[in-house]
């Protein structure tokens, strides 16, 4: 049985469009297509996709025709079912099964989650599927009249109501660069309560070797800490008292604890495994190096931001050995 990997959001857009763009052949079934589908999703000649093309999703403004047409001139073949409400998609001899239509507010606004494997059954078995969903293909005439009937959506999209505009969509990465940080000791009151946290977390390093405790602290909630979990990656980005921002080696996110500090008020702790022998780079190196790696990722920014794509954030990791030297 092939291995599964599960994939949300972001992580899910870049692994699926990365996919599209490199296999020979794909089989895409996916109910509603909507404006700039054509883009997220970037079949090319000799493809499939089957979609719901039907009027009543046409005039809704479910899926829009011009996209069909895009994708047809580029030598797509394209079929409609009315019935279709599956998302699928067949690469080469991977298969990717989720919930994400190709529209723009899947990709920026929902929460999307899916499962990749190349478990030969399952894609044999999605392929037999997929075939018995192509009997209507989508012709010159009944397009035309999809074009005609078409109407942009009305509605508030899901994702853009009142209720969801206070929500903030999860965000997944394998690893997050943490900016604008400083070193300040916690007030002297506190130190034995950090401490506590500290030595409870260190228990958890038992068996460990020549790694230890490291703790990022918030005197407020920062919006960042909803998004961590236990597990992922961080690399901190610390400005010293003359102004100069260093760049650390990277540390793994043991968990999230608070106490009270009066008045209401709290203080986070945000605990990770940071090792004993890491080494440090000034932030102009860092961007040095990433700009060698990834081109195309703008590392200017030293603000807290996560690498949702795992070969950008393994690319980023190997910056530094395991033990936390810096690699040649």
């Amino acid at each position: 049985m092939g291995a599964i990997r599960f994939l949300s959001n972001d992580s899910l857009w870049s692994e699926l469009r990365a996919r599209v763009k490199k296999a020979r052949s794909v089989k895409a079934a996916v109910a509603f297509l909507g404006t700039g589908g054509a883009d997220l999703l970037p079949l090319k000649k000799g493809d499939t996709l089957v979609v719901n093309l039907g009027m009543p999703a046409v005039k809704q403004g479910s899926t829009a025709p011009r996209e069909i047409r895009r994708l047809q001139r580029r030598g797509v073949h394209v079929f409609t079912r009315t019935s279709l409400h599956a998302k699928f998609f067949i690469c080469d001899r991977a298969l990717l099964v989720g919930s994400a239509n190709a529209s723009k507010n899947s990709k920026n606004s929902l929460d999307e989650a899916a499962a990749l494997t190349t478990d030969v059954a399952s894609v044999r078995r999605a392929t037999a599927f997929f075939d018995r969903l192509c009997t209507e293909p989508v012709r010159p005439e009944y397009l035309n009249r999809c074009l005609k009937a078409y109407r942009p959506p009305k509605f508030t999209p899901i994702g853009h109501s009142t209720v969801a505009a206070r929500q903030q969509r999860v965000i997944e990465a394998k690893l997050w660069f943490i900016g604008g940080l400083r070193f300040y000791d916690v007030p002297e009151a506190e130190k034995t309560k950090v401490e506590r946290i500290q030595l409870r977390a260190k228990e958890q390093l038992k068996k460990s070797k020549g790694t230890s405790v490291d703790t990022n602290h918030y005197p407020k909630w920062a919006a960042r800490l909803s998004h961590l979990r236990i597990g992922d990656w961080i690399i901190n980005c610390i400005r010293d008292s003359d102004g100069n921002r260093h760049v650390y080696a990277p540390q793994q996110v043991l968990g999230l604890e608070n106490y009270p500090r009066g008045q209401g008020k709290k203080r986070y702790l945000l605990l990770s495994e940071a090792p004993d022998a890491g080494q440090a780079m000034t932030l102009a190196s860092f961007r040095r190096r990433v700009r060698s790696l990834i081109p195309e990722l703008d590392s200017d920014c030293p603000r807290t931001r996560p690498i949702a794509n795992a070969v950008d954030a393994d690319a980023i990791l190997r910056i530094w050995t395991p033990g936390g030297r810096l690699a040649k």
